[in-house]
């Protein structure tokens, strides 16, 4: 894997980290909203990219990310609405994209920390 030139400064990060540290939601800028669809191919596009070492895994995940958001969002705003069927829906569908995020990581873990489903 090669190294990347970056920006990302200790400091940076820590401004990044700083601003989202709250109990209030904060919503990045850094890419374009992922809407609320589609959560699995969204997530499939990072995996095979990071599979294949490819340059785009870092905005594929974080587009992914974003549609992680949009969904827990959107079910935030269903609840928010009286409408608990359509708010749980999208918070389920955020939870289980983040667990197949989390299982096909340990696959792809080369220190095997994690447990093979």
């Amino acid at each position: 894997m090669k190294k990347q030139s970056s920006s990302l400064t200790p400091d940076v990060l820590n401004a990044i980290v700083e601003r989202y540290d709250t109990d209030r939601l904060v919503v990045s800028t850094a890419y374009a909203d992922g809407g609320t669809e589609p959560l699995r191919g969204r997530l499939e596009g990072g995996l095979i990219n990071q599979m294949e070492g490819g340059d785009a895994m870092a905005a594929r995940y974080a587009i992914w990310a974003n549609t992680v958001r949009d969904n827990i969002i959107a079910g935030m705003n269903a609840l928010k609405a009286g409408e608990p069927s359509e708010g749980y829906r999208h918070l389920i569908r955020a939870a289980n994209s983040l667990s197949a995020f989390s299982d096909a990581q340990a696959y792809l873990d080369p220190l095997n920390m994690g447990a093979r489903s």
